[in-house]
């Protein structure tokens, strides 16, 4: 706002959502508090305008530095005059648009509403669930204001490092790191701890496929808790298959468990947060193309890259180490 010329912007504040708007930010202030009805604050606000308007006929200038770091102090210790932004008059009515909520107390009927829709997500959550875990019954902990300093990723980072966690955590189960012939297979075996998925995949998974939600937006981080369980159980099926060292010792039972799995975890899209990919698709085309496109390359490889045929694979490599020791 620095750059606008005098006269070209307004301050702006909310009652509840009907706009406040002058050319002054100390009587945007006072209207407001004069609406929450907190004494001791009109007071001050009404000692700020006084201020204002007698610095205003001794010098006819809008506020001096003083006065507005005081009417800033102010503000700060009341929730309902710390949105009072400086705008632009050819932005009034888009900054209108945005409504006037924030800062305020929810209604009743609003904090029924969000109990409603947290109650549904959950319930969501808890089915998707069940599909792969019948037992499931931890007390659900989620918090709602809970904000990511980085963003919340459309896809879960975690997409990338997960089938490495599984391969090192098979590695020291079974001690294959220190058999004699390892260093000569070691390269192969790790390089199957990588993700398949394609470099500017990852960067997008990564970096660009992120959003940041306001304070006021709704958002419930349950992606964390839903795809964290479906990786618990997932990680212990693949350990199943991988604990037998020999590949024909694998039961059908056992692949059916890991394709189950990620059957589900594909069509359900359990690697995405809803809520973020809404936000970050936004009624966009060309976004919602990319995030097609991108999903398929992960379905692609936890069906197809990493999936049982991984496993196979893996005990490939490993089981004439373990023929060679007997």
């Amino acid at each position: 706002m620095a750059s606008a010329a005098k006269g070209d912007t307004v301050w702006i504040g909310f009652m509840d959502i009907v706009p406040v708007i002058g050319t002054v930010k100390e009587a945007v202030e006072l209207v407001l508090a004069l609406y929450e009805g907190d004494k001791a604050m009109i007071s001050k606000k009404e000692k700020a305008f006084e201020n204002i308007v007698k610095e205003s006929l001794k010098k006819h200038v809008k506020s001096t530095p003083a006065a507005a770091a005081a009417a800033a102090a102010a503000a700060d210790e009341y929730s309902g005059l710390r949105n009072v932004k400086e705008v632009r008059k050819e932005k009034i009515i888009e900054h209108m648009q945005k409504g006037g909520k924030r800062g305020t107390k929810p209604t009743a009927a609003e904090q029924n509403a969000r109990k409603k829709k947290v109650k549904n997500v959950m319930n969501d959550m808890l089915e998707k669930i069940k599909k792969v875990n019948q037992n499931y019954n931890e007390d659900l902990k989620i918090e709602l204001e809970k904000r990511s300093g980085r963003g919340e990723h459309v896809f879960n980072n975690n997409i990338l490092r997960f089938h490495s966690v599984v391969l090192n955590t098979f590695k020291q189960n079974s001690g294959i790191n220190n058999m004699q012939g390892y260093d000569q297979i070691k390269q192969a075996v790790d390089a199957l701890g990588n993700h398949t998925l394609p470099p500017n995949t990852a960067q997008d998974i990564q970096q660009n496929m992120v959003v940041h939600f306001e304070a006021d937006e709704f958002y419930v981080n349950v992606n964390a808790v839903m795809y964290g369980e479906y990786c618990r159980v997932l990680r212990a099926a693949l350990l199943d298959v991988l604990s037998h060292i020999n590949p024909d010792d694998v039961t059908e039972e056992e692949k059916q468990r890991v394709n189950d799995i990620i059957n589900n975890m594909n069509n359900l899209e359990i690697y995405v947060d809803e809520f973020a990919k809404i936000k970050w698709i936004a009624n966009q085309p060309i976004r919602q193309n990319r995030f097609n496109q991108v999903k398929g390359e992960v379905v692609n490889m936890y069906r197809n890259d990493r999936g049982n045929d991984w496993c196979l694979r893996i005990l490939g490599l490993v089981a004439p180490l373990f023929n060679a020791g007997q």
